[in-house]
């Protein structure tokens, strides 16, 4: 066997294989046997049909068989002896690649793919510093989750009265959003459930401002400017007309946190769920002050590097990221061509965001190759619960589609850039601040 590997480019690599027609044959006699070991034929006892009759009754599937073993076990020795990671599927001309092999004549194929650009990483990240939020826990931060968990089982009151919306209700409204008389993907809900806040940062200001002006029954309308991060990227900026029928008041009414409440929701007394949520309260907040400060760490980082993205992996984030957009935009029932417009006008900021993400992707994944980072069957397997906890899904669901759908790859990859941006993290220098 002799081939040729041509350097596309930094991150693609074409490998030109011929195998000789000698072992073109000793690779057909090898399936043909591996073949008749199982095959029951009438007039030979299974196992016993000679190899004369399996490749003439059986070519076809013989031949491919035996071509795709050629091809695998070829470009997988010319892989490992040449300490080549694809990190694409390896893709074959056919213009160049015989269908089948051919007794006694030479095969040749050409195969492509990609590989992770050449990056000059530090030594190590001692050089590097971050700045750390504290991730003290403050009263009014245990008390916000502890009416959290009172809203869990809360229940709602209808409003009789003749008054205008206050803080704390939950409201029953039809919202339409439009623009120059069109409706604007994404902004109308029917019989939609909204509580008002005395937060002032509230996402849907203008559209809480407005509300708190009908009482039951009334429609208002007023004007809002789509925010920047709005799905529809053609909307950002623009001012739209906002129509809202209020239907309904309702009082939410917590339930007293005491020690029937405990039992209620699972423990054997107050203190116990005292305990757990400041325990919880503290674990969010350190998982956040830490990821937050790996994110901030690892933009400085790569911003400092250029290197080609492979194509590939750009390709698969920007469909993850069109994907849950247009799962996004789907749960708000707008029409089919708007949500196509919605869709193309995020296009061009998916393609960024993709390429934001690729590139932080491939500095972890250098680092955890060049660390030789190892994945566990368990890791994997913790994830794959995890990710069954998050879409509320049985776990052998889940388990049963990631194994079909060939995603164990992508995990361990995950997996690899998670530990390696922890490496990162663990050896810059931290600046505690408030």
């Amino acid at each position: 066997m002799s081939h040729t590997i041509e350097n596309v480019s930094q991150t693609k690599r074409k490998i030109s294989v011929t195998v000789e027609a000698n072992d073109v044959d000793k690779t057909i006699d090898k399936t043909i046997r591996e073949y008749g070991k199982s095959l029951s034929l009438n007039g030979f006892r299974k196992g016993k049909v000679p190899a004369s009759v399996i490749e003439k009754r059986f070519s076809d599937e013989v031949y491919n068989y035996a071509t795709e073993n050629l091809i695998n076990t070829n470009i997988n020795t010319i892989l490992e002896n040449e300490k080549i990671r694809p990190i694409s599927r390896v893709n074959f001309e056919d213009k160049e690649t015989p269908q089948k092999l051919e007794r006694s004549k030479e095969f040749s194929f050409t195969c492509s793919f990609e590989i992770l650009p050449e990056i000059d990483l530090p030594k190590d990240f001692s050089e590097y510093s971050v700045k750390v939020e504290s991730d003290e826990v403050s009263a009014e931060e245990i008390e916000n989750f502890t009416t959290q968990v009172r809203r869990s089982m809360a229940t709602l009151e209808d409003m009789n009265e003749d008054r205008y919306p206050m803080d704390g209700d939950v409201l029953l409204v039809d919202v339409e959003g439009t623009y120059e008389g069109n409706p604007v993907a994404g902004m109308g809900a029917q019989n939609f459930l909204m509580q008002l806040s005395d937060n002032k940062d509230t996402t849907n200001k203008e559209i809480d401002k407005l509300v708190r002006t009908a009482k039951a029954g009334e429609e208002v309308s007023g004007t809002m400017v789509c925010p920047d991060d709005y799905a529809d990227a053609s909307m950002r900026g623009k001012t739209i007309d906002i129509k809202i029928k209020l239907h309904k008041i309702h009082k939410q009414i917590l339930p007293e946190f005491d020690e029937e409440f405990a039992k209620k929701v699972g423990f054997n007394s107050l203190e116990t769920l005292k305990q757990m949520i400041e325990a919880q309260v503290k674990q969010t907040k350190s998982a956040q002050v830490r990821n937050k400060a790996q994110q901030e760490l690892l933009d400085s980082i790569t911003a400092k590097y250029d290197y080609e993205l492979p194509e590939s992996m750009v390709q698969k984030s920007l469909s993850n990221y069109m994907m849950e957009a247009r799962n996004h935009l789907g749960q708000q029932n707008i029409d089919p061509e708007e949500m196509l417009k919605a869709l193309a006008s995020l296009k061009e900021e998916g393609q960024d965001i993709a390429k934001r993400q690729t590139k932080a992707h491939v500095f972890l994944l250098s680092l955890a190759f060049r660390e030789n980072i190892a994945v566990t069957g368990q890791e994997v397997d913790m994830y794959v619960r995890q990710l069954a906890m998050e879409t509320r899904q049985q776990y052998e669901q889940v388990r049963d589609h990631v194994l079909q759908s060939g995603m164990v790859t992508d995990i361990q990859e995950r997996i690899m850039a998670g530990k390696a941006l922890d490496l990162i993290f663990d050896q810059a220098k931290h600046e505690e601040v408030k």
